[in-house]
């Protein structure tokens, strides 16, 4: 018994010396394992010997390595929001994830992850598959791609460094910059300065591992900008080969199976408008798809800008979308065009006064450079 002063009695744990070590040994393991990311970051990164050249030359021989891992990529082009190109506006203007395997250019897989779900694209020796989670449907395409509009997988960090150094010039300046911790590489960089004033690139930098020489990140910056609209890393890497299981569709049973055929690009295309002349704006034209006479690509470099006649049925939709968007009116020679510009994406829409297709051009190119290609472009058209 206890008398009516006494305090409440209360548990009392008692705990043995050595036990309160072993926790304390716990206590600190989870404690250096919680901040082991932060001081690895800390480390020091050690520069790569190799030259501008010699890295150059190892990135373009990594084409085709294997590799698997996770991707964020952000886009800030500002573009107007435009009808059914939802998947494209939020693709150059947006964050994107994605794991990506790739075996070989001819079997790789793409998964892009979104809150509402995952849409996974397939190439394989077989053809191109997607499958939609929110319809829960896989789809067969069938067909060549000699056209298509930009895709997640264009933006992983292997494939879009190896397009950007194709389109290098003699002229280009190539110099080394800081090594930088990358998903876990020490990731030599790469900075391409274009020597062309008609693009609206300032600069391209490609961090790449100094072994293998594959790409693990790259930023494109516009001319005169101070940071990058365009930034593109490996966040997760291994640089083993995917099992074939994994780029290979596995449809669940309840999961649709469907195949659609593309269309003939070429055969609708070149009915609505005369074959596109040889030289615009003083730029030759280069060679394209087989087929596609009425798709057309001037220029070289970064300076490259593609030239597409429109149905006149979609061009005047694509123009009032445009226009509707923001689009600044222009007047061309001979006729009238709408003028998208962005830090990086430059679009012209023109048509003639006397009506006929709607060209579409577009390419990393300043406002003045299309301008004069359009012109040039309904000039020949007037003249045939």
């Amino acid at each position: 018994m206890r008398g009516d002063n006494a305090r409440p009695l209360r548990p009392v744990s008692v705990v043995r010396r050595q036990a309160r070590r072993r926790w304390l040994a716990v206590v600190c393991g989870v404690a250096l394992l919680c901040g082991l990311p932060a001081v690895v970051g800390a480390w020091p990164v050690p520069a790569s010997p190799l030259s501008a050249a010699a890295l150059r030359a190892r990135i373009l021989r990594s084409a085709g390595a294997p590799y698997q891992g996770y991707v964020e990529s952000s886009v800030d082009l500002d573009l107007p929001s435009l009808p059914d190109l939802a998947d494209v506006s939020s693709l150059l203007d947006g964050v994107t994830d994605q794991y990506a395997w790739y075996r070989s250019p001819g079997q790789w897989r793409a998964d892009v992850i979104t809150a509402a779900g995952e849409t996974d694209t397939y190439q394989t020796s077989f053809g191109s598959f997607q499958w939609d989670y929110a319809s829960n449907l896989l789809t067969q395409i069938v067909g060549a791609q000699p056209v298509r509009l930009p895709r997640a997988a264009d933006l992983l960090p292997p494939a879009l460094a190896q397009r950007l150094l194709g389109f290098a010039s003699s002229g280009t300046r190539f110099s080394r910059l800081p090594t930088q911790r990358i998903a876990g590489i020490d990731a030599a960089g790469l900075q391409l300065l274009p020597d062309d004033p008609t693009t609206t690139v300032g600069a391209v930098d490609i961090w790449a591992n100094p072994a293998s020489g594959l790409p693990v990140e790259v930023a494109v910056i516009g001319r005169g900008a101070a940071k990058p609209v365009l930034v593109t890393r490996f966040l997760e890497l291994s640089e083993s080969r995917p099992p074939l299981s994994v780029v290979t569709p596995d449809p669940a049973p309840g999961v649709g199976i469907t195949a659609t055929r593309l269309p003939d690009v070429s055969g609708i295309l070149n009915r609505f408008a005369p074959p596109l002349p040889a030289e615009v704006a003083g730029l030759s034209q280069v060679a394209v798809p087989s087929g596609l006479t009425d798709v057309a690509a001037y220029g070289t470099g970064f300076s490259r800008f593609a030239v597409l006649p429109l149905p006149y049925r979609v061009g005047q939709s694509a123009l009032s979308a445009a226009q509707s968007a923001g689009a600044g009116g222009i007047s061309l020679s001979g006729g009238t065009g709408a003028l998208i510009e962005t830090p990086l994406l430059t679009v012209l829409l023109a048509q003639s006064q006397s009506g006929g297709p709607v060209y579409l051009l577009t390419g990393a190119v300043t406002p003045a450079l299309l301008v004069r290609a359009g012109s040039d472009l309904l000039d020949e058209q007037a003249g045939s």
